[in-house]
């Protein structure tokens, strides 16, 4: 009897980056102040989630647990990015009036493509009624109200009903979201539709943005840092796992956090292919670094990529990484450096809109690297 391999589990990095940021929020050192989300329904979710156990994946439990919260906010967030767009087109059309050709050209592009996306929604004359900020006010009985500004949005976009969107399938971003919810027809509830048939979809968007808004985000710290508080360390000690080798190179120390440096090589089937075949659809794949800091005293640190660079050397991807690390590490005297598991991180260029789309990949292995500081 012949035997049968079980299928090789497959991984979001983002998913992972997302989980280990939530636990190390619970675990900051004390004294760090945390910020929390401004809305009542964002607050009170933001704190369920603090309440989890780490070992409690958080994406399962906001399906399960608290999925009309998430497609409420869901819902608010996709109203929110088009007030965005709105603002920004109307931004847009004014400084046309003095740009180059190809500045016009490349305006062309982005209104044709948001024009598949949203039909006339960007470009109606009627006046724009739906307010911004809608995810930092709402609460749980504000529900109809969103309902309403949608359906004033569908109005605008004079888009055609279809009874079974599929674009957020391919690209679960807002912005395909809300392409999707101006399609659904007037007898599918939006908030019941997210929660149930783009469950996981909407449970990564809530929790991505609770994290950014209340982690400081890189550029934030970088523009706060000033000088280094202490001279570099050089550790250059070695990682490996699976088609990853990384050596961190360097570790600098500010006030309000740090920042680690990579050299990174992955061996990759995708750097081959876009060698040999450049014009096939494009798959970018690198690593987003460990996604845990622990110091001596059990201690966490939030981890962000602040820059990278890649490039391609046929049989494998070079990568210059910087993470950024927050809160300081004051008076740590080693760290340990976590990617429990870790798990490359994988885009394809997009169909619709104009991110480049996360694919799930391997878990090749396991982190864990001890430096000592002092």
């Amino acid at each position: 009897m012949a035997l049968q391999s079980r299928p090789t589990p497959l991984t979001l990095a983002a998913d992972v980056r997302q989980r280990d940021q939530l636990a190390a929020l619970r675990r900051l050192r004390p004294g760090v102040p945390l910020t929390h989300p401004r809305g009542r329904l964002a607050q009170r979710l933001f704190a369920d989630l603090l309440a989890l156990d780490d070992g409690m994946d958080p994406l399962p439990w906001l399906i399960s647990a608290r999925a009309p919260t998430v497609a409420l906010l869901t819902l608010a967030l996709a109203l929110d990015f088009a007030t965005i767009c709105a603002r920004y087109r109307g931004t847009l059309q004014r400084a046309l009036a003095s740009a180059s050709d190809a500045e016009r050209s490349a305006a062309r592009d982005v209104e044709t493509r948001d024009q598949a996306l949203f039909g006339r929604m960007l470009s109606a004359p009627d006046e724009w009624l739906v307010p911004d900020g809608l995810f930092d006010r709402i609460d749980a009985g504000d529900a109809d109200e969103l309902r309403q500004f949608l359906r004033q949005l569908r109005v605008r976009s004079e888009l055609s009903d279809e009874t079974l969107p599929q674009r957020s399938l391919i690209e679960p971003t807002v912005a395909v979201v809300l392409a999707d919810l101006l399609r659904l027809p007037d007898t599918v509830d939006p908030v019941a539709w997210l929660a149930t048939t783009r469950s996981d979809t909407a449970a990564r968007i809530c929790l991505d943005e609770l994290l950014q808004r209340v982690i400081p985000p890189p550029q934030q710290l970088r523009a706060a840092r000033g000088s280094a508080v202490r001279p570099p360390l050089e550790p250059r000690l070695r990682l490996r796992a699976g088609p990853l080798t990384a050596r961190l190179e360097k570790i600098e120390f500010y006030h309000n956090g740090f920042r680690l440096h990579f050299r990174v090589r992955i061996v990759s089937a995708d750097a081959a292919r876009m060698m040999v075949r450049p014009d096939s659809p494009a798959v970018l794949t690198m690593w987003e670094g460990v996604t845990g800091v622990v110091d001596d005293a059990g201690h966490r640190s939030v981890v962000q990529v602040e820059d990278y660079q890649v490039t391609n050397r046929f049989w494998w991807w070079r990568q210059e990484l910087i993470l950024i690390g927050w809160p300081a590490l004051d008076v740590a005297r080693s760290i340990t450096l976590l990617a429990q598991p870790l798990v490359l991180t994988r885009r394809r260029t997009p169909r619709f809109g104009n991110r480049l789309i996360p694919l799930a990949a391997p878990e090749p292995g396991a982190i864990q690297l001890r430096v000592p500081l002092r």
